[in-house]
C-alpha cells in the first residue's frame, strides 16, 4: 500500500506528516518503507535520527519512481512517499502508482489554490486508472482564532474535497524536526497536543486506505501531461 504525500506548493507540512506517519506505522508493528523523492532529502535526514530502523530509499527521478516503486511496494505493508513540491513529472509518476494521495493544505489562498491544482491532477489520474488514488486533504497549520483557518475548513467541506481532521500550527512540529524526533518522544504540552491530533489523523488515513482498491502495479499507466 503506497501513501503519497504531495502538493504543488512547499511549506505546507508534507515532510512533517510523512515522517510522523512512517514512524507511527512502524510502532504499530507494521512493515514500513519510506521513499524520499524530494531532492532536498530532508525527510531522510530526519528519519535517520528519529527512526533509523525504517528502511529509506531515495528515488529522485521519474525513471526511479516508475522502475523501482512498484517492487518496493511488494516488500512492505505500507510505503510512505515524501514527494517533491510542485506538480512535476516525479509527482505525477508517484500519483500514478499511489493508493492514497495525502494533500496537506495551509490556511492561505495560495495554499488552497495549490491543493486544488493537485486535486485536478489526481482526478485525471483517477480517471485514467479507473480508481486510485484515494484522495485525502489535510488542513494544516490551523489557528482556531483566525478567520483564514475557519475559511479553509469551510471551503474544503463546501468543495467536497475529502478531508481528515486538521492539524494545528504548533511549535512542537518545528521542534521535532530540529531535534530529529517525533512529537510523542517530546515532553512539552504542545507536543502532547500534537500527538493526540496526529494519532487521530493517522487512524483516519488507515480507514481511507481500507477502502482503497488493490491493483496491479506491474504495468502502471503513464502520468498524464
Amino acid at each position: 500500500m503506497i501513501l503519497a504525500l504531495s502538493n504543488s506548493k512547499g511549506g505546507v507540512g508534507k515532510t512533517t506528516i510523512a515522517v510522523h506517519l512512517a514512524v507511527w506505522m512502524a510502532e504499530q508493528g507494521l512493515s514500513v518503507g519510506f521513499v524520499d523523492a524530494d531532492v532536498q532529502a530532508s525527510s531522510s535526514l530526519w528519519l535517520d535520527e528519529a527512526a533509523p530502523q525504517i528502511k529509506k530509499i531515495r528515488l529522485p527521478s521519474r525513471e526511479d519512481i516508475e522502475g523501482q516503486l512498484p517492487g518496493i511496494a511488494e516488500e512492505f505493508d505500507y510505503v510512505v512517499v515524501d514527494g517533491p513540491a510542485g506538480l512535476s513529472e516525479v509527482t505525477r509518476a508517484i500519483l500514478c502508482l499511489a493508493d492514497v494521495a495525502v494533500l496537506p493544505c495551509g490556511p492561505s489562498v495560495l495554499d488552497l489554490r495549490a491543493a486544488i491544482d493537485a486535486q485536478n491532477v489526481i482526478r485525471q489520474i483517477q480517471k485514467a486508472r479507473g480508481g486510485p488514488p484515494v484522495e485525502v486533504v489535510i488542513p494544516n497549520k490551523l489557528q482556531s482564532q483566525y478567520k483564514l483557518s475557519k475559511e479553509l475548513l469551510q471551503t474544503v467541506r463546501e468543495m467536497g474535497m475529502p478531508a481528515g481532521n486538521g492539524l494545528s500550527l504548533r511549535q512542537a512540529y518545528a521542534d521535532a524536526a530540529g531535534q530529529g524526533k517525533v512529537v510523542w518522544k517530546m515532553a512539552s504540552a504542545s507536543a502532547r497536543e500534537a500527538t493526540a491530533e496526529l494519532q487521530l489523523l493517522f487512524q483516519q488515513l488507515i480507514n481511507h486506505e481500507s477502502d482503497s482498491p488493490k491493483h496491479d502495479r506491474r504495468a502502471p499507466n503513464p502520468a498524464p501531461a
